[in-house]
């Protein structure tokens, strides 16, 4: 008498990473840097303070975020290391000012050595900061608040990077990575001439924007606006 062995159907709805591999998700995975915190978050869940990163893919965009406006911004695509945050998936934050310049010292810092900041791992620390603010009524109170500090360390385990070029070398991979949603109010400044960025730093600066657009022709459009948010100082 033989008895039969009944099979699982093949069932595939999303998919699932592959041994040794990175998932890049159809919609992106906004991480936070909350600077009112000091922590990582993704939506309302909290991911505590430390993490290492690999990062894949780096970018320049101008505009607005959350509370943030007409402010130079760094995209980075990373995947984390160490710490809480989600592990082998891509992932996609942004920094500015005080954390983007420490960003760059560190990156030119490093290429400065013969080195290409990529190949290692890159370790971002919450500092805290004291400042002034005016409350919703106008009146200026004191505030707390935090931003990154970079470190960088040569990395000893190759695996993460492997994996980071196989993803990098899928065009498939490569659309996904764009971040509709975070970047709708912002402009990709990596393309842009010199000139260009100037005269919409310039414009900006002059109140003569709010939104910005480009043209088919790669000329910019800079429409004037009535109102005018101002960016958070950190």
């Amino acid at each position: 008498m033989t008895t039969k062995t009944q099979e699982r159907p093949t069932f595939s709805v999303f998919g699932a990473k592959p041994n040794n591999a990175l998932l890049v998700p159809e919609i992106p995975i906004a991480v936070r840097n909350n600077c009112q915190s000091g922590q990582w978050a993704i939506g309302d869940t909290d991911y505590g303070s430390k993490c290492s990163i690999t990062i894949l893919k780096f970018a320049k965009f101008f505009g607005s975020l959350g509370q943030t406006s007409h402010t130079l911004w760094g995209q980075l695509w990373f995947v984390a290391e160490t710490g809480e945050l989600p592990q082998g998936v891509v992932m996609v934050t942004y920094i500015k000012n005080r954390s983007l310049n420490d960003f760059n010292r560190l990156v030119a810092s490093v290429q400065s050595r013969g080195v290409e900041p990529a190949t290692g791992i890159f370790v971002p620390e919450f500092v805290k900061h004291s400042g002034q603010k005016p409350d919703d009524s106008g009146v200026v109170k004191p505030i707390n608040y935090y931003s990154l500090k970079w470190s960088w360390m040569e990395r000893k385990d190759w695996a993460v990077i492997d994996q980071a070029a196989a993803v990098l070398s899928d065009p498939s991979n490569q659309s996904r990575m764009i971040d509709l949603e975070g970047t709708r109010a912002m402009i990709c400044l990596d393309n842009l001439p010199a000139a260009q960025v100037a005269s919409l730093m310039a414009a900006d600066a002059g109140g003569e924007s709010d939104a910005i657009a480009l043209n088919s022709n790669g000329g910019m459009s800079l429409p004037s606006a009535e109102d005018r948010a101002t960016a958070d100082l950190f």
